[in-house]
C-alpha cells in the first residue's frame, strides 16, 4: 500500500503541477500575440498599453487559477477520488466533499496556488522573494506529511490525520464488503 500511495500523491502532485504550469505559460502565450499583433500601437502608445496588458495578464492568471480550483473542484465532487489514487487502486473512505477537497488542497494545490503567485509577479516585474519562505514551509510541512506516512506504515499522512480521511486499498473494500454479505 506505501509504494501504491506514494505513486497515487505523485501522479496527482505531477498532474496539479502540470496544469498550472499550462494555464500560466498560456496566459503569457495570449499576451505576446496581443502584443504581436498590435506591436505599432504598443511603440506609439507605450505610457498606456503597458497598464492594459498588466491587466490582461492579470486577469487571464486569475482566470487560469479559477480554472484550476473550478476542475479541481469538480474533480473531487463528482469522483471523490483523485486521478493517481484512483490509477492506483486506492479508495478514501470518510470523504465528504468538502473534506476531499481540502485534504487535497492541502497536498496539492497550494503548490498550484504559488505557480499562479509567481507568474504574476513575474508578470508584473513584482519582486518574488518574499515567496521562498512560505514555498520553504511547504515544503517542510509536505516532509512532515511524509515522515508520519513512514512512522505510520503508511497508513496515515498528517494531512490524512487533520482532515479525517482514510485510504484503502480497493481490495480491501472488496474483502469488507464480502465479509458484510456472508454475515
Amino acid at each position: 500500500m506505501k509504494v501504491r500511495r506514494i505513486r497515487g500523491f505523485v501522479i496527482d502532485f505531477l498532474l496539479s503541477i502540470a496544469f498550472c504550469i499550462i494555464l500560466s505559460i498560456l496566459a503569457f502565450l495570449v499576451i505576446a500575440v496581443i502584443t504581436l499583433l498590435f506591436l505599432p500601437f504598443v511603440a506609439s502608445y507605450g505610457e498606456t498599453w503597458n497598464p492594459i496588458l498588466s491587466a490582461i495578464i492579470n486577469g487571464l492568471l486569475l482566470l487560469g487559477f479559477l480554472a484550476f480550483v473550478v476542475t479541481s473542484l469538480g474533480v473531487n465532487f463528482k469522483f471523490t477520488l483523485t486521478w493517481g489514487y484512483k490509477l492506483n487502486g486506492l479508495m478514501l473512505g470518510n470523504s465528504g466533499k468538502l473534506r476531499l477537497f481540502t485534504w487535497w488542497f492541502i497536498r496539492n494545490g497550494i503548490a498550484g496556488l504559488f505557480i499562479f503567485i509567481y507568474a504574476y509577479h513575474r508578470g508584473n516585474n513584482m519582486d518574488y522573494d518574499y515567496l521562498l519562505l512560505p514555498i520553504a514551509l511547504y515544503i517542510i510541512y509536505l516532509g512532515i506529511d511524509g515522515i508520519v506516512f513512514f512512522l505510520t506504515n503508511g497508513k496515515k499522512t498528517l494531512t490524512d490525520i487533520w482532515t479525517g480521511i482514510e485510504v484503502l486499498e480497493t481490495s480491501d473494500v472488496v474483502n469488507e464488503n464480502t465479509q458484510q454479505s456472508l454475515y
